[in-house]
């Protein structure tokens, strides 16, 4: 439980600014895109989305929290020594850790589980509204109807259907939406309010019609439900939040340009929109539709109305295309560029009782004889001691020694850090990992730093008992 707290910690911290970073380059780089259609910023801001939840994983690789420095020679240790036949060159030191971009933040276990869940809680609550969204699309679904469609209306319907290209959609009226909007996912469908179909004009019927039928056409229901799971992980971040925002608001921007090809001109379907906004804006407001997509759900009316007003010189369709290739790319450069300054989250173990289980004399035998003694103390918050000098020579296949002998001499240990149950036992440049495998039997390995692995052999895990308990 103790790992999956500070694997979850991690995630949440390095979410809470790589979320920002995105945004804040997303913004930026969107803005070479303004000229050109609204669905390839709509494509920048998804993709923003998906950066901002899955680049936080790379900092999982690190959850092991191995925060120690780096040997500065695996040569001059001298402690190590692979087997004279099969190996060649110098002696080498062995080492096996992970490495990741930055200290580790401790914290204390009651923090780390609390924050934890906090966190598990609240994407279960957003889970579970999601949930209760699509059931009650479900719900308002069953209890809709076919109506009588009129002729003239059925003409226009029809008519928009050719003009966005679009197979024929089943229209159902609902008396519980307050506004038009669509939702179904194999087979989607066009829901209306009672009022709305009897009271609308012939332009406000093709804007809401044409509208609607765009978002069918960019199958933006589905998609809405997958940006809204892939929104679960970071759905704390108010950063995100933003994000998801950017999202719905280039979404209805180009389902507006689709949709303003059902009228005249875009200028004939911006003020249809204003006379939809004022009609739903005086009737009381009903039971919301959830995860269907309304017609003004985003309450981006003016940015709306403003892009299909303001008369702007597009790019090409080869250069816009080119134009959101090269902002994807530098997005991705940009996160990979700072995903080496990941933060790492650990438990903080240095309490009594856990620093207390390694005090002690512990030995190292091999074929009877000890080779290597390790004195243990605390001292304040920390360890401290001796490790007895030893030659030791392994079989670079199995890794197993081969040969040990002590040699007089001790190394006094420069420092020690306690984590996830193992403690790092630093002294000149060479580090341990000992690890307590019972009441006074514990395993002794030389760690690998990430340069050398491959290059020097594995090596396993020597046994150490301890022969006298510490005070």
């Amino acid at each position: 439980m103790n790992r999956i707290n500070d694997m979850v910690v991690t995630y949440l911290v390095n979410a809470l600014w790589v979320a920002c970073v995105v945004a804040g380059v997303t913004a930026l780089l969107s803005r070479a895109l303004r000229r050109g259609p609204a669905s390839y910023r709509h494509a920048l801001w998804v993709f923003a989305l998906l950066l901002a939840v899955v680049f936080p994983l790379a900092s999982l690789r690190g959850s092991r929290i191995d925060d120690r420095p780096t040997p500065k020679s695996v040569a001059e240790s001298s402690v190590v020594q692979p087997a004279e036949k099969g190996m060649t060159g110098t002696s080498l030191a062995l080492w096996r850790r992970m490495r990741h971009g930055g200290e580790a933040l401790q914290f204390g276990p009651l923090w780390v589980g609390l924050i934890a869940m906090l966190y598990l809680g609240f994407v279960a609550y957003r889970a579970v509204r999601l949930f209760c969204g699509w059931w009650g699309l479900r719900t308002m679904l069953h209890q809709s109807s076919e109506p009588p469609v009129p002729p003239a209306m059925r003409a226009i319907f029809e008519r928009c259907q050719l003009l966005l290209n679009m197979r024929p959609v089943p229209l159902l009226l609902s008396r519980e939406g307050h506004g038009p909007a669509t939702l179904g996912i194999r087979k989607p469908i066009l829901l209306l309010p009672e009022w709305f179909f009897s009271q609308a004009s012939e332009d406000e019927l093709s804007a809401v019609l044409g509208h609607e039928l765009a978002h069918i056409q960019r199958h933006d229901f589905v998609l809405n439900l997958v940006y809204e799971l892939l929104f679960l992980p970071i759905c704390f971040h108010p950063v995100a939040a933003l994000i998801k925002a950017r999202i719905d608001q280039a979404r209805e921007l180009a389902c507006d340009q689709i949709a303003a090809q059902c009228l005249p001109s875009p200028t004939q379907y911006a003020r249809s929109l204003l006379s939809i906004a004022r009609s739903l804006a005086v009737r009381p407001r009903r039971s919301t539709i959830g995860y269907a997509l309304g017609l003004f759900d985003t309450n981006t009316l003016e940015d709306r109305i403003m892009n299909l007003l303001v008369q702007t010189s597009y790019f090409r369709k080869t250069w816009t295309r080119v134009s959101a290739l090269g902002a994807s790319v530098l997005l991705v450069a940009t996160c990979l560029g700072l995903s080496g300054f990941s933060v790492q989250v650990a438990q903080n173990q240095n309490t009594d009782a856990a620093l207390q289980a390694f005090v002690g004399t512990w030995q190292a035998k091999f074929k009877g004889k000890t080779f290597q003694t390790i004195k243990l103390a605390k001292k304040q918050d920390a360890l401290t001691g001796t490790v007895s000098h030893a030659d030791i020579i392994v079989d670079p296949k199995s890794g197993e020694l081969t040969d040990a002998k002590a040699h007089a001499g001790d190394d006094t240990i420069s420092e020690t850090k306690l984590a996830n149950g193992t403690l790092l036992i630093t002294y000149e440049d060479v580090q341990f990992e000992m690890k307590l495998t019972g009441a006074n039997q514990a395993q002794f390995q030389v760690v690998i730093p990430p340069e050398d692995t491959g290059t020097v052999p594995p090596v396993k895990p020597w046994k150490l008992e301890r022969v006298k308990a510490g005070q």
